[in-house]
């Protein structure tokens, strides 16, 4: 295995293992340099011999050099990774010493935990990222001033409340008719405690019953449209604040004045 070593804050040092510098002739002219002046400094000679080996490579042909720390944060380059640093994350290089892989190191659970959490917060960021551009794309290119938005927005607002108004009405009719049935149940028993008063009727027992679960049922429908009506307002007001920022636009809308005429 061929092995050469740098340490970032002081000049190179080179060492030999295994008889060849086969990894030497990988590395980029400026540190190649820099390592024969270790070797002259050091007055050692350089073995033409190694520099002429054979360059490592894997096994589809290409070049590949390995780079790790020792336990003194000495950096390595290789041919291979000594057994003692196996379990380092390891940075692999081509011939022409940039980095084209990387081999992660041994993770306990906590490090594998941590790095998904990370990793996933990223891709969060990212996809917020990469919606908010789409949003502001779409918002460029739907609409030309605010005042096509606030359009858009009340025509959208008067149908939910129309839906609202519907299903008000509807409600309205249902309590009425729950008040007759009602008025109606009283009369048999167990609401009515007469001795001659008769049991309620199947019946009428059913449609009460009905009633009161359509009665629930359309007040849900009328909560839903109006929290719909709400959202609906909250984004168009976004979208006309974004727009403005967008557009440059400083005018306050919400308080009725037109456009900056710069």
């Amino acid at each position: 295995m061929t092995n050469f070593s740098d340490r970032p804050s002081r000049a190179c040092k080179l060492t030999e293992t295994g008889g060849t510098l086969q990894a030497l002739m990988t590395l980029p002219a400026h540190r190649l340099l820099l390592l024969l002046a270790a070797f002259a400094a050091a007055g050692t000679a350089v073995p033409m011999a190694s520099v002429a080996a054979p360059q490592p490579k894997d096994s589809s042909g290409k070049i590949r050099v390995y780079r790790w720390l020792d336990e003194h944060g000495v950096v390595h380059y290789g041919d291979a990774i000594p057994p003692q640093y196996a379990d380092q994350d390891q940075i692999v290089l081509n011939g022409q010493g940039v980095q084209v892989g990387a081999i992660p190191g041994r993770r306990t659970p906590e490090q594998l935990q941590s790095e998904a959490t990370q990793r996933a917060a990223e891709d969060r960021a990212h996809t917020i990222t990469a919606q908010a551009r789409q949003r502001d794309q779409n918002l460029l290119a739907t609409y030309l001033s605010v005042e096509e938005i606030e359009a858009l927005r009340d025509r959208r607002a008067e149908i939910v409340e129309g839906q609202a108004r519907v299903t008000s009405q509807y409600l309205d009719q249902l309590r009425a008719h729950q008040g007759q049935l009602e008025q109606q149940v009283r009369h048999f028993k167990p609401y009515n405690n007469a001795p001659n008063a008769t049991p309620l009727p199947e019946r009428l027992a059913e449609d009460l019953v009905r009633t009161t679960s359509d009665i629930v049922t359309q007040q849900r429908n009328l909560e839903a449209k109006r929290q719909d009506l709400e959202r609906m307002k909250s984004q168009f007001a976004s979208d006309i604040a974004r727009f403005k920022e967008l557009k440059k636009i400083e005018n306050d809308y919400s308080r009725g004045a037109g456009p900056s005429k710069n």
